[in-house]
């Protein structure tokens, strides 16, 4: 089984990861906090494409070190990726990561791509309230 590492968004240590157990959840070796369940992880070049093949439904937030519409949005993110235990939510900094801000073809941020196994489903090019982005990805997933 392929594996890859991920920063536990609670200890912010690295916890290896199967791709089996994607649609489980897993708990941090270190801090035993839910890793995948209990708010965005943070994607990088190496974890990317592991992370977007869970058989759930993948939330991806592309977001920029100043951008103030990230900001605002972000917390909106968080609870909703509390909420919604169905999906996953990952981040990605195009600043640190412009090669798969490239490679998605994600011109402004905040971007959200939505994934199934691998595949991208939706887009939203824009930053939302919390009731408005929450219909979004049901119509997004339905």
């Amino acid at each position: 089984m392929p594996s890859f590492t991920v920063s536990c968004p609670h200890c912010q240590k690295a916890v290896s990861l199967q791709t089996s157990s994607l649609s489980n959840t897993v708990s941090c070796t270190h801090c035993s906090r839910a890793v995948l369940d209990s708010g965005p992880v943070e994607a990088d070049s190496k974890n990317f494409a592991m992370l977007i093949q869970s058989p759930k439904p993948v939330v991806v937030t592309f977001w920029g070190n100043n951008c103030a519409p990230c900001q605002a949005f972000k917390p909106v993110v968080e609870q909703v990726a509390k909420q919604k235990k169905q999906y996953r939510f990952v981040r990605v900094n195009v600043n640190q990561h412009p090669d798969l801000a490239k490679r998605y073809r994600v011109r402004g941020v905040p971007t959200v791509l939505v994934f199934r196994k691998g595949r991208q489903q939706a887009t939203l090019n824009t930053a939302l309230r919390k009731p408005a982005f929450l219909q979004w990805l049901e119509e997004a997933l339905d």
